[in-house]
């Protein structure tokens, strides 16, 4: 168990934003977190970070409590604001948080090999890209060599170049066992990079996620002579086609559609999980 979270409660004023959340993130998971604006997505990373004040509850990583300096060791942060210094460069950024921890320079010079940060870091942080600062920023948070990452918003600005670097970067730091929790709006990207996925919806955290619940559809891609929607017509099955591809209906179970299929002669060429599945559950769970 890497993080552990206990019936963590958060108020401002009268009104109570995070209601008696508990969950735990095991090595090498990457969490998907989704909600709307205002559900408590950014507070209740700043609350397990003690950025901010809570009600109740205990948040422990490595079965270290959140309010004891060891803490932060194997937990960092990237939020959604940049607390970048324009006039300083990615490199100073590094050497300052290296001191803190007392890191060898070797392990800067690793972070930015990992990181491929290399032909920029040297440079004033007023001359990057949006994308750069991103970068340096992930840098930034695992020089001290986490064991999981908090991420809010981390694709937010970002051009699709700097989106695909970043999905293959945080792909890496999870293949070496980092575990990341990351927080949002962006459903496709979530759904391209993981599974599990939580929702919250006024205060409460659902971790048996929407879309595990729901029915599942899938895209068929094929190769067929003949007609394929008059195939279909016979076998009684709901579908929809989209380009080349045959969408099945979530009410009916895939096995149906591949052995209608494959009994009249088609070849399959691929079968995978329709990518609006994780927005049809945000509409159905949101009522949007």
């Amino acid at each position: 168990m890497v993080l552990r979270v206990k019936q963590l409660t958060k108020k401002y004023k009268n009104k109570t934003v995070l209601k008696d959340i508990s969950f735990s993130v095991n090595a090498g998971e990457i969490i998907g977190l989704v909600g709307p604006n205002g559900a408590g997505k950014s507070t209740l990373m700043r609350s397990i970070l003690a950025l901010e004040a809570i009600e109740n509850g205990t948040i422990t990583v490595n079965d270290i409590a959140n309010n004891q300096p060891d803490f932060y060791k194997y937990i960092s942060f990237l939020p959604s604001d940049n607390y970048l210094y324009m006039s300083l460069t990615g490199y100073d950024h590094l050497s300052f948080v290296a001191n803190i921890y007392n890191l060898e320079k070797t392990e800067i010079e690793e972070t930015i090999d990992l990181i491929g940060i290399r032909s920029y870091v040297n440079q004033p942080i007023k001359s990057y890209s949006y994308g750069m600062r991103q970068h340096l920023l992930i840098a930034l948070s695992i020089l001290t060599k986490p064991i999981i990452i908090l991420m809010d918003e981390p694709f937010n600005g970002l051009d699709p170049t700097s989106i695909i670097e970043l999905k293959q970067l945080i792909r890496t730091l999870h293949s070496q066992g980092i575990s990341i929790f990351i927080s949002t709006h962006n459903l496709d990207i979530l759904e391209d990079l993981t599974q599990t996925i939580w929702f919250i919806k006024d205060g409460e955290l659902f971790t048996n996620s929407p879309v595990d619940t729901m029915s599942t559809s899938y895209e068929i891609a094929f190769f067929y002579q003949g007609n394929i929607e008059e195939l279909m017509k016979d076998s009684y099955l709901p579908f929809k086609m989209n380009d080349s591809l045959l969408m099945t209906n979530s009410a009916h179970s895939i096995e149906k559609y591949l052995e209608w299929l494959i009994k009249n002669g088609v070849q399959i060429q691929s079968v995978n999980r329709s990518k609006r599945n994780l927005e049809d559950a945000y509409r159905h769970f949101y009522d949007v």
